[in-house]
């Protein structure tokens, strides 16, 4: 049986678990998957003082109220998403997250926005900062008010020139395959206010403009590769100024390997962001509400683990947009065919 991709979502009975129920019915409406919603519960050492009965007794309270609490998260899914529920224990909450996704062979994790952070931007809590450091699979993550749009439009991807880019493209094409959803790959530069120079000299891709009329003679292509032909044209135009010769070079390669391996539908278009920082380069970008970004993680990260790198880092406290984190050396298996979702197991529990 073809399988079908699932998504745990971080559930909790707060507007964070809400914004997170939120991001998975969007990304399982692009990718017709379905999501695991997730309750963890914390192992129990001692009963809290104002509580009188026993351990045994307090963690069925607590196991009685979660399913409570779940109920109203499955309300909150739409019927054109197929959704579980599933209380699980662990010592903590991004283990147990961790644990779901292994037990459930889930493709992503899906997490909300900590409290106190500005509307439609991002402020990282202790669970979603635990998975950006040790999760096996890809993490996404809401912005605080998140709500999800009826169809998810574009993917900008982040990309860089340091060595592992090719593991981000990886993931970028298992995540588009097949998909009718525009794609956009983006490059940050930073520049020394006073000299317009960039503040971290380094290659970068340059702006390549999508040639309409190329796209026209073409088609709907399969991964853009007659956008790619404009991208690599542009490039070379530009490839004369010093200050994108290298990037130029990069550029290409970077279209060359997408286009090659991916059967998207949308358009693909290139973009740099320029400001005197890393948010700053940020703002400078279009944003759609209904857009996401993906990244890939540092090269401190230890192999097929997130690690949200310094960049990154501070591109969320300019996105606007949710942002999917991928692990350093990804290895995603060949995209499965799609197929109407299916009934999934019953939850299990402790």
């Amino acid at each position: 049986m073809t399988r079908v991709d699932n998504y745990v979502v971080a559930y909790e009975a707060t507007e964070r678990g809400n914004e997170a129920i939120e991001l998975g019915v969007a990304l399982a409406r692009l990718t017709a998957a379905e999501l695991r919603l997730c309750l963890i519960l914390p192992r129990s050492s001692a009963v809290p003082a104002k509580v009188p009965s026993s351990i045994a007794d307090f963690d069925a309270l607590l196991e009685e109220q979660g399913r409570l609490w779940l109920a109203g998260a499955a309300a909150r899914v739409p019927a054109d998403v197929t959704a579980t529920t599933h209380l699980l224990w662990a010592d903590s909450t991004s283990e147990g997250l961790i644990e779901a996704a292994k037990q459930f062979q889930s493709d992503r994790i899906v997490v909300g926005a900590a409290r106190g952070g500005i509307l439609n931007r991002f402020s990282i809590g202790s669970v979603a900062n635990a998975l950006l450091h040790a999760s096996p699979v890809p993490v996404a993550l809401a912005p605080h008010g998140y709500h999800a749009p009826e169809k998810l439009t574009r993917i900008t991807c982040a990309i860089g020139t340091r060595p592992g880019w090719e593991a981000l493209l990886d993931s970028l094409v298992a995540l588009s395959n097949g998909l009718d959803v525009d794609l956009r790959f983006v490059t940050l530069i930073e520049v020394d206010a006073a000299h317009g120079r960039p503040a971290h000299p380094k290659p970068h891709p340059p702006h390549v403009p999508h040639d309409p009329a190329a796209h026209d003679q073409a088609g709907h292509d399969h991964g853009g590769a007659d956008h790619a032909g404009a991208a690599v044209a542009g490039a070379a135009a530009l490839h004369d100024s010093s200050a994108h010769a290298g990037s130029a070079a990069h550029l290409v390669a970077v279209l060359q390997y997408f286009r090659t391996r991916s059967t998207a539908l949308g358009t693909v278009t290139t973009e740099v962001g320029t400001g005197t920082s890393v948010e700053a380069a940020v703002e400078t970008l279009g944003w759609l509400p209904s857009e996401v970004v993906i990244v890939g993680s540092s090269r401190l990260a230890r192999p097929s683990t997130i690690f949200l790198g310094i960049t990154a880092n501070r591109m969320l406290h300019g996105l606007p947009v949710p942002l999917i984190v991928v692990p350093n050396t990804h290895a995603h298996p060949a995209p499965p065919t799609r197929v109407p979702p299916t009934p999934a197991p019953p939850a299990r529990t402790r």
